[in-house]
């Protein structure tokens, strides 16, 4: 993975999937990690890339426009593309990229609302932002070890 090459970095946030597809829906303002969060430096994996191409491709109509939306957005915000070659999912790829990244000396978050996730994260001690439909807004989790 090519995590080392945003080690210069201090503040990361990785994007998951379901992130990326809310940001380009409008629901998920950018300014909430660039600015709010304070995570200037916007980055994600191949297999989130991957997902969303597949998403784009083969998904419901809606969904389809969605995804189509996100990889648009990908280009736009400049967002890193980290490359994953190991094996597993999106959800594997993004926890070993923010592992390496904080072995790294950077502070990294996680944007994603998949609470599987999340919950392996906090067992890292890695900070991880999410949207909450029934507040309609996003939160930050922070649970360190």
């Amino acid at each position: 993975m090519e995590a080392g090459r945003l080690g210069h970095t201090k503040r990361v946030a990785l994007l998951d999937t379901n992130t990326l597809i809310y940001m380009a829906q409008g629901l998920i303002p950018p300014s909430s990690l660039l600015e709010e969060a304070g995570y200037p430096q916007l980055a994600t994996t191949s297999k989130v890339v991957e997902e969303l191409e597949k998403l784009a491709a083969l998904g419901k109509p809606s969904t389809r426009r969605a995804a189509k939306a996100a990889l648009s957005l990908l280009n736009r915000l400049g967002v890193k593309v980290l490359e994953w070659g190991g094996s597993g999912d999106a959800d594997d790829s993004l926890e070993a990229a923010a592992l390496l990244l904080k072995h790294s000396g950077a502070q990294v978050l996680v944007a994603t609302s998949d609470r599987t996730l999340r919950s392996r994260l906090r067992l890292h001690g890695i900070p991880t932002l999410y949207y909450r439909e029934s507040r309609g807004g996003v939160e930050l989790e922070w649970d360190p070890l």
